[in-house]
């Protein structure tokens, strides 16, 4: 017998969104229901004969993923009505359940919503294996949600008009480091409800290869105001622990987390931060050996796309 749904309630932007179905509905019955070469149709079918839903599947790589049309995403009040969380939670419980019962090897399911008229899209990723971690029990319900990443903005109006469905294949290294930024965004608005001036933060991630070297890279200007300079950065740095020992990811050679307001840049190695997981580094000796001076706050600005007025 298939889980029942567990429920989680959050403010925010795209939450309750089907209280984690795509997490405990997916996935149940006999293992490689469906063969690779029919897993873009079956998520069609699935879709169609259980929600009435026309759906477009692909499958490039390693990643699963389907897209829904739909007239309308935002309400009057400018909300995600509940029925559109509803679609949502039903086209990825698709797109899940097909992934987890095929013999194809899946990394990664997303699924896409858009808004026929203004281009708006909501696009939601998933690791497959954090799906099957939260069957088994082995991460509760706000880890798991925490581990999916959301996200929001336009889509190529030319692609929604020719009816084509463009998959990129998700990789490892850039999901984590979006999960990270998503982290610690919602880190600077959850403690800050009543000071909307303090939560906000501008916050930008990215894996590079330079050089030879597997880089992740972190920057943030936060307005949560401290005593301590060297919080923000601290916090940043925290996520990034949390994130990458929680998956086991070591295939990177360094990070760098910038913290434009305060000017402090903290750089280490993947032996430091093996060092910091074994308890070998504490909190004080990472900010004491491995933060400097960073660039301006002017400079900054400009990194994420704002030209601030010259004194």
């Amino acid at each position: 017998m298939c889980p029942r749904p567990k429920v989680l309630k959050r403010n925010g932007f795209f939450l309750p969104l089907f209280a984690l179905a795509l997490a405990t509905l997916a996935g149940c019955g006999p293992k490689y229901t469906y063969p690779a070469d029919t897993i873009a149709q079956s998520i069609e079918k699935i879709c169609k004969d259980e929600n009435q839903l026309d759906v477009k599947a692909r499958v490039v790589g390693k990643t699963v993923g389907a897209v829904l049309y739909l007239d309308k995403l935002i309400d009057e009040k400018g909300q995600i009505p509940k029925e559109v969380h509803e679609k949502m939670g039903q086209v990825m419980q698709a797109v899940t359940r097909v992934a987890l019962s095929t013999d194809a090897p899946v990394d990664f399911c997303m699924v896409s919503i858009r808004e026929r008229l203004q281009a708006n899209e909501l696009v939601i990723t998933r690791s497959l294996d954090d799906t099957k971690r939260a069957n088994a029990d082995a991460i509760g319900i706000e880890e798991s949600i925490n581990r999916t990443l959301f996200g929001q903005g336009r889509y190529s109006p030319e692609e929604g008009a020719s009816g084509n469905f463009v998959l990129n294949e998700v990789k490892i290294e850039k999901f984590l480091a979006d999960q990270i930024v998503q982290r610690v965004r919602f880190n600077f608005s959850k403690d800050s409800k009543d000071d909307l001036a303090s939560s906000f933060a501008l916050v930008d991630g990215a894996f590079e290869t330079v050089e030879g070297k597997r880089v992740f890279r972190f920057s943030v200007i936060g307005l949560k105001s401290s005593d301590d300079p060297h919080s923000t950065i601290l916090n940043v740095f925290k996520v990034v622990n949390d994130v990458l020992s929680g998956y086991k990811f070591l295939e990177f050679d360094s990070i760098e987390i910038q913290d434009y307001l305060n000017r402090l840049k903290l750089t280490i190695d993947k032996s430091t931060l093996l060092a910091y997981q074994q308890k070998k580094l504490n909190d004080k000796q990472i900010l004491e050996r491995f933060v400097t001076e960073s660039q301006s706050i002017q400079e900054a600005f400009k990194l994420f796309g704002f030209n601030l007025p010259q004194e």
